[in-house]
């Protein structure tokens, strides 16, 4: 038996070839080693990984936000879609039926309100609709954040998001006041079924952006594409909401004209005012 093991010299096994010995696909860096050939030379090794001859790897995309914010926005998507989860699977047949009765137009079918109303069903449909308003709010922070909130500071962010949250929670509830009124002067109209439907829309519209909301957040190289899918559900849901006004105004004989203004004082110019009051926040804050 040999005293010690033979020394191959480098030149020999690697050639001409780069620092790299390459066995089919995979490739294994070398390492050098000492004069016993037994051990690394720690020395060599340290000198090739400050030098920068060590390979760099490949690097990911970059996150818009901190990790902190990123794990409280997934906490946030998780809860919801947990909770909406165990909804569905108590009273997803009742929640099927009033999102069905949204495309019927008209009165509604009495043959899908069969299902008995419970109070399970009821904190479902709150939860739906404070669903839909946390996710426009998620959504609205992400898409100001290079416009302003990321120079915030956390107590700042926070602010911030909690007022838009509130800002979208108000706009709801200015809506139904105003349904409310309506039906109130106009008794004959049937509003009150209308404001019903309309805040089924809104726990719909919920359920609909949930996934490209999450893309729009979570994948920065796919937000442009979550963003133009967010804005194509946005003016679904309006064309159905339109639609089914039409049906109400002409089921009590009111001219297009009367209709048009409503669409206009009603329906679309709180939109924007809504946007703007989101952007007047985040300038205000960013200042």
């Amino acid at each position: 038996m040999p005293e010690r093991i033979p020394q191959i010299p480098v030149d020999d096994v690697i050639g001409q070839s780069s620092d790299s010995i390459r066995v089919g696909f995979l490739s294994f860096e070398y390492i050098p080693t000492d004069n016993t050939g037994l051990f690394f030379n720690v020395d060599s090794s340290t000198f090739s990984v400050s030098s920068g001859q060590m390979p760099e790897g490949f690097s990911g995309a970059l996150l818009p936000f901190s990790q902190t914010v990123h794990s409280v926005f997934f906490l946030f998507f998780t809860f919801c879609f947990v909770i909406v989860a165990f909804w569905f699977n108590r009273e997803g047949l009742t929640l099927v039926a009033n999102f069905r009765n949204i495309f019927s137009g008209g009165m509604r079918r009495r043959t899908i309100f069969k299902e008995e109303i419970t109070t399970t069903g009821i904190w479902s449909e709150f939860f739906l609709i404070f669903q839909t308003i946390l996710i426009l709010t998620v959504v609205f922070f992400t898409f100001f954040w290079d416009k302003g909130i990321s120079g915030l500071s956390v107590k700042n962010m926070v602010l911030v998001f909690l007022a838009v949250f509130l800002g979208i929670l108000l706009f709801l509830s200015i809506k139904y006041l105003v349904y409310k009124l309506i039906g109130y002067i106009f008794i004959e109209w049937g509003i009150s079924e209308w404001t019903e439907k309309y805040f089924r829309v809104v726990e719909l519209m919920g359920v609909l952006i949930f996934i490209p909301a999450m893309f729009f957040v979570f994948v920065p190289g796919y937000a442009k594409i979550a963003l133009f899918l967010l804005i194509i559900i946005f003016f679904i849901i309006m064309m159905v909401v339109f639609w089914n006004l039409l049906n109400v105004f002409a089921k009590n004989k009111v001219g297009l004209l009367n209709y048009f203004l409503y669409l206009c004082a009603i329906e679309i110019v709180p939109f924007f005012l809504l946007y703007k009051g989101v952007v007047s926040l985040v300038n205000i804050a960013g200042n």
